[in-house]
């Protein structure tokens, strides 16, 4: 009816203006995962070194994130827990993104000082953007209950996709020629765009979420060296299931750091290997080389845009539970014969959020065993693409899985929390709507065999 309809269309304003922000950080963020190697390795940056400054993104997420979201859940701003974090590290990013595109200006041509700058410029972007990361993660399970978390996160993945693909877009263009009144290089007019894309999509996000301030309680002190205390302590009082996702994506992103920050210079490499003889300077073979990485990153972009489209219809997660379909009257209209049987075979396929991460992580080995025997741009760049789909999955599912478990322990009694949540590490399900994960015990993540919907607690 009209109010269902009016419903829907609430949640999807809801769901854009909340993560929108996201598209924004990615955008930025391709400008240096797609980029940064080649920009570096053109200011005199030796090859081997690169890899130094990468260690920034690794390094930065495991300070930033947990320390962030401890200070933020803690935060008694009047502008609220998140909002504060997510505006200072915006400003900082956009101010490192201004920065990289004019070092050599701000230096003068000094080539050292040049590269120097540029360096800890990608250092502290890289800081920041997992500071605002971190908060627009958490605040993503702030504003949402455990039963729409999963579409949250699916439309965070969504957002990122979209970020990708305008991002590794611009890229490919020559933006000196169709926009020259942003910057005289490449460069530049990139990171010119990117930070008004984040700046306005952020600034979207803040207008339309709203927090509410957290009112600490009176005989609570605000301990600020507990904070960091609780930043180690929490680890050995962490539900099982989120101790278990971590521990994937500990393996998981030793795969996608490389993929993403030599993803453009890997396809970049093999053109010049195969275009070295076709006469023409070393700097321009380069240059078309670095286009056919941004090209290949593109695809990627694309598929992983539509794998986080559509794979999300394939799945399912405990806090919604298994669709059933409803048997009704069989109707006259071609259509909506065509409908019930797509939705059939739709029920058919789809899988719990655990085993769709699976299922990607395996595509994702696959894929890059295949690098080992790769010597084409073409072939490379399928390569790529087919990593999108798992890209998608690794944007979206742990989050998920994640956001549902804090919800659910959230929404429990301080003293149900505690048996969810022992010091000792165990993960104790209290009944059968109190964390909303498949089926969760002391052996595994869970299990899909069978799903069956979740019947109503009786405590």
């Amino acid at each position: 009816g009209d109010a269902t309809q009016s419903t829907r269309a609430a949640e999807l304003a809801q769901y854009v203006s909340l993560t929108i922000a996201i598209a924004g950080l990615q955008f930025g963020w391709s400008v240096e995962t797609g980029f940064g190697t080649p920009y570096l390795l053109s200011l005199g940056l030796r090859k081997s070194l690169v890899s130094l400054v990468w260690l920034a993104g690794p390094l930065s997420g495991l300070i930033m994130q947990p320390l962030v979201g401890i200070l933020s859940d803690k935060s008694t701003s009047r502008f609220g827990r998140r909002r504060p974090f997510i505006v200072g590290s915006t400003v900082c990013t956009v101010l490192c993104l201004c920065v990289i595109g004019w070092t050599r200006q701000i230096t003068g041509g000094h080539e050292t000082l040049t590269i120097w700058l540029a360096v800890v410029a990608f250092y502290f972007m890289d800081f920041a953007i997992n500071c605002l990361q971190a908060s627009l993660r958490a605040i993503i399970v702030d504003v949402l209950p455990a039963s729409r978390q999963d579409a949250g996160t699916a439309w965070a993945s969504r957002m990122i996709g979209v970020g990708n693909v305008t991002g590794y877009l611009m890229g490919f263009l020559d933006l000196v020629h169709l926009l020259p009144f942003l910057g005289s290089t490449h460069m530049q007019v990139l990171t010119t765009i990117a930070s008004t894309v984040l700046g306005v999509t952020v600034a979207i996000t803040c207008y339309f979420t709203p927090e509410k301030p957290l009112v600490r309680p009176p005989t609570e002190a605000n301990d600020s060296l507990e904070a960091f205390r609780a930043l180690f302590t929490s680890l050995r009082s962490l539900p099982l299931v989120i101790k278990r996702t971590f521990r994937i994506q500990l393996f998981a992103w030793i795969g996608w750091f490389p993929f993403l920050f030599y993803g453009t210079t890997y396809v970049a490499d093999l053109y010049v290997a195969a275009h070295s003889t076709d006469g023409g300077s070393e700097a321009e073979t380069m240059e078309r080389g670095t286009r056919a990485g941004s090209l290949a990153m593109f695809v990627h972009a694309l598929a992983s845009l539509a794998s986080s489209l559509i794979l999300p219809m394939f799945t399912y997660s405990a806090a919604v539970g298994l669709p059933q379909q409803q048997p009704g009257p069989r109707s006259l209209s071609v259509l909506s014969n065509i409908k019930r049987v797509l939705d059939g075979i739709r029920a058919r396929l789809m899988v719990s959020l655990p085993t769709m991460w699976a299922m990607s992580l395996v595509i994702f080995s696959l894929a890059m065993l295949l690098t080992l025997v790769t010597s084409t741009v073409f072939v490379a760049s399928m390569i790529l693409a087919i990593c999108g789909i798992s890209w998608a999955v690794a944007m979206w599912v742990p989050f998920s899985i994640i956001g549902e478990t804090i919800r659910g322990v959230a929404s429990l009694p301080y003293e149900s929390q505690m048996h969810a949540a022992p010091v000792s590490g165990d993960y104790v399900q209290l009944s059968n709507n109190d964390i909303p994960m498949e089926v969760i015990d002391d052996h595994g993540l869970g299990q899909d065999a069978d799903p069956q919907p979740v019947p109503p607690s009786t405590e």
